[in-house]
């Protein structure tokens, strides 16, 4: 895969703001709707309706937290693109790291087009993407 070009670089940062403004949105309500439900009344006449509750709460602040996490990728990709990251926009940090120790070429260190146009923030090719989801997993 080659380098982005200048202007991949400006379609991706499009890209990025777009997702980074619904994602911070979307936050924001969650937000707001996590802390109406704890502001309402705990004075549930049911236990039941108690527990739904506090499963619908705690189920938003998961979602806030994974929603938040994604923001963060966001934002460190923002600045990879500016050239201000620790590796270069649409480089696999890892295959970055074995062209560097000679165990690879470097031409071969980008993450497809087509992966950057579905996940902008991706920081790994496929198959490195896959080898730290079963790390985590185990």
């Amino acid at each position: 895969m080659p380098k982005p070009t200048k202007t991949d670089l400006t379609k991706y940062r499009k890209l990025l703001e777009e997702q980074l403004a619904i994602l911070k949105g979307d936050v924001g309500s969650m937000r707001d709707e996590a802390l109406r439900a704890s502001e309402q009344d705990s004075s549930v006449d049911h236990l039941a309706d108690q527990g739904t509750d506090n499963y619908d709460q705690s189920f938003m602040l998961s979602l806030i937290e994974n929603e938040e996490e994604t923001i963060q990728l966001i934002e460190e990709a923002l600045d990879r693109v500016d050239g201000n990251g620790e590796w270069p926009f649409g480089a696999c940090s890892m295959c970055l790291e074995k062209a560097e120790a000679g165990e690879m070429k470097k031409a071969d260190v980008w993450i497809p087009k087509e992966r950057l146009q579905y996940i902008t923030w991706a920081r790994y090719c496929v198959q490195h993407q896959a080898e730290v989801e079963r790390r985590e997993s185990a």
